[in-house]
């Protein structure tokens, strides 16, 4: 399925949301799995295993450098334990007026907002067993896959039917302990890595140069590029959402699917033009309750999958590959049909710019600074951002995790300082399922937002069929 050699520097993809990590910005992803029935708890590890063997990063650290004189790798845990990742929560039955998924949402945020041990492989599979169901709660360092990414681990983790395939007899092998390299081995690997490194980025750097110079219009092309990144970095928006803490506060709501490619036919336009309009007018309703209808638009980071269309379901290979538009979503406009034709022209432009195509060269350009610098710029570049919205294209199949079916599955994506809200949307057997993660300081109450989402998505249906 998915292999990755023992020992592999970062990406400069991953590295970005490996220095990005940090108390304010806390990069993990996750996927909250409701089940139609409890699973059974052998299969489940056995399951786990399965997809450690499969996707051998699963077992794997990110090991710094000595001195930070090269970039961080990518190397086996000598400790790995399979019972740290995998673990089971039961929840005691609640009265009150909360309903069951909602319940569900809020035990989950702590969860999901508490750092990793990065000594250890980054991910953790939690069995939630609650008084009306059961869940699987699998969360992810971003280092480790984007969304699409993610994809090949939900393959390797589940089954296409009920009875699935063979899986593994439990392993009883102890976990291992420290094993440390010598000092002066590991010095001459990671000189090794930056001579290497360093030539690579090189032979990166004259590419794209003497592309620019070959090609016409090539500097115009890139002095436009330049502009388009500083005017972003220079953009101020009047939007209240600027607070940010430690706590996360994790919500969904569920869309009919076929609803949405219907009037994806209808307004003749790309299925991310329909999202990003459901989004705006909810983002835009929430603005106007909060006494901030002065605020037309925000500056939104929309992820662009870079894998082709026959990588992104369960094929998906591991990593980080993708890069981002920033789009000024419209939220002032209250009709959705102009609202969805103004995103779906402020898309295809920056789609078009210049900048679009920068960005994986920068990427790799900005892997050559000092960690502490990295680190710094991603921080002064997040603050610029308003919002996050990311479409994962989702596995349409049924799916199954040791014996029990998966019957809905809710993304949730990492939000950034000053940018405390984000809204990941993710395919699954013919239904949209959003999740919507935000930093409780600034929206404290996510569920009036939820009933906003779901009812902007249903304006936009109801106006582009004509009901």
């Amino acid at each position: 399925m998915v292999s990755e050699s023992e020992s592999t520097p970062l990406s400069p993809e991953d590295l970005t949301f490996w220095y990005a990590d940090q108390p304010r910005q806390r990069t993990t992803m996750a996927l909250l799995m409701l089940l139609d029935r409890a699973p059974d708890p052998e299969r489940l590890r056995a399951a786990a295993a399965r997809a450690v063997e499969a996707v051998p990063r699963l077992r794997q650290r990110v090991v710094e450098a000595p001195l930070g004189i090269a970039l961080p790798r990518w190397e086996d845990d000598p400790t790995f334990d399979l019972d740290f990742h995998v673990r089971r929560y039961s929840l005691a039955a609640e009265t009150g007026t909360e309903s069951d998924l909602e319940g569900l949402f809020r035990t989950i945020g702590p969860i999901y907002e508490r750092p990793f041990d990065r000594t250890r492989p980054l991910w953790e599979l939690i069995e939630i067993d609650h008084p009306h169901g059961s869940a699987i709660f699998f969360r992810l360092h971003h280092a480790v896959a984007d969304g699409v990414g993610g994809n090949s681990i939900l393959a390797a983790l589940t089954d296409a039917d009920p009875d699935g395939e063979p899986l593994p007899p439990p392993s009883d092998k102890a976990p291992g302990g420290w094993d440390d390299p010598p000092i002066v081995d590991r010095l001459t690997t990671a000189v090794r890595d930056r001579v290497s490194q360093d030539v690579d980025r090189g032979l990166a750097v004259a590419g794209a140069a003497w592309r620019t110079l070959r090609e016409p219009g090539g500097l115009v092309q890139a002095a436009s590029a330049v502009g388009e990144m500083l005017e972003d970095l220079r953009y101020r928006s009047p939007s209240p959402l600027t607070r940010s803490g430690r706590g996360r506060r994790l919500s969904g709501v569920e869309i009919d699917f076929e609803r949405l490619r219907e009037t994806r036919r209808a307004l003749e336009g790309r299925m991310i033009d329909v999202l990003l309009t459901g989004v705006a007018g909810a983002m835009g309703e929430w603005h106007r309750e909060q006494g901030h209808g002065n605020v037309k638009d925000l500056l939104t980071l929309v992820p662009i999958n870079l894998r082709p269309l026959e990588q992104q379901g369960a094929e998906a290979g591991l990593g980080n590959r993708a890069t981002g538009i920033l789009v000024r979503l419209p939220i002032g406009r209250r009709r959705p049909v102009p609202r969805f034709r103004e995103v779906r022209k402020r898309v295809e432009a920056r789609k078009q710019s210049a900048s679009g195509e920068l960005l994986p060269e920068l990427a790799g350009a900005l892997a050559a600074l000092p960690a502490g610098l990295y680190r710094r710029l991603v921080y002064v570049s997040s603050q610029q951002i308003d919002l996050i919205v990311t479409n994962v294209p989702g596995i349409p199949i049924p799916r199954w995790v040791a014996g029990s079916e998966i019957v809905a599955a809710y993304p949730f994506a990492p939000v950034a300082p000053q940018c405390p809200i984000s809204v990941a949307l993710y395919g699954y057997r013919g239904r949209l399922f959003v999740g919507i993660d935000a930093d409780a300081s600034a929206v404290p109450d996510l569920e009036p937002f939820r009933g906003m989402l779901a009812r902007s998505f249903d304006d936009l249906v109801t106006a582009a069929l004509g009901e």
